[in-house]
């Protein structure tokens, strides 16, 4: 039954990759801040129920999905056979970061708000601001970063909302963690996960917050 669910979520993120790739995505520091001056971090942030597993084997499988003569079915047929080919992995990855459970929202909310409180763009309240900041983890999990090395990685979108409901900013990122390892080592020490976990969660955060320049969206290794 879970692995049903898992298989569904891994058929939406290949539709995912394709609405997250395109233009290019303005930063924080380009909202007007003479007209915005306060701005308040939503508590409530949004998560999927669970983590994604992603590995080589799943993203050579779902590179079937690739071929031109598949039309718009091959992305979804690649997306179940690298499933299929990542259930193994998966189980050995869920009985692992099982034993060191990571709550991602308490983990984004914390870096989300310690680069608000790192930059000068404005100025971080709690209530009656000016602008709110809302933060959807779009997809988190462990993915190939270094050859066949797994590393943790968090895909977010964030959206700034001003007194009248109106959306001022959004943008999507990710990020991911400097450590990586093998799934047999992660296996070995489960503790590897939440530090993977905490690292990528800081890693969104920054993009998403501090970085000034105009970004590309680019396609998070989650959706590989």
């Amino acid at each position: 039954m879970f692995f049903s669910k898992y298989v569904r979520y891994a058929l939406i993120l290949p539709l995912l990759a394709l609405v997250s790739c395109a233009t290019q995505q303005q930063p924080l520091s380009s909202v007007d801040r003479s007209k915005y001056k306060t701005i308040t971090l939503n508590p409530n942030i949004k998560a999927p129920e669970h983590y994604v597993y992603r590995d080589v084997a799943g993203k050579r499988a779902r590179a079937i999905g690739n071929n031109a003569m598949l039309g718009i079915i091959g992305p979804l047929m690649g997306a179940a056979i690298g499933a299929s080919s990542e259930a193994p992995g998966f189980k050995r990855f869920d009985a692992a970061a099982s034993k060191k459970p990571v709550d991602i929202r308490a983990v984004v909310r914390r870096d989300v708000n310690s680069a608000l409180r790192t930059t000068d763009f404005f100025k971080l309240t709690n209530s009656n601001a000016d602008v709110t900041l809302n933060i959807e983890i779009l997809a988190y999990g462990v993915a190939p970063i270094h050859g066949h090395e797994l590393g943790g990685v968090v895909t977010a979108k964030a959206t700034l909302i001003g007194r009248d409901g109106k959306i001022i900013w959004k943008k999507d990122d990710w990020g991911a963690s400097n450590t990586t390892t093998m799934l047999e080592n992660l296996e070995k020490n489960p503790s590897l996960w939440p530090q993977m976990a905490n690292e990528a969660a800081e890693a969104v955060a920054r993009k998403v917050v501090l970085v000034t320049s105009k970004t590309e969206r680019s396609i998070s290794p989650t959706t590989l």
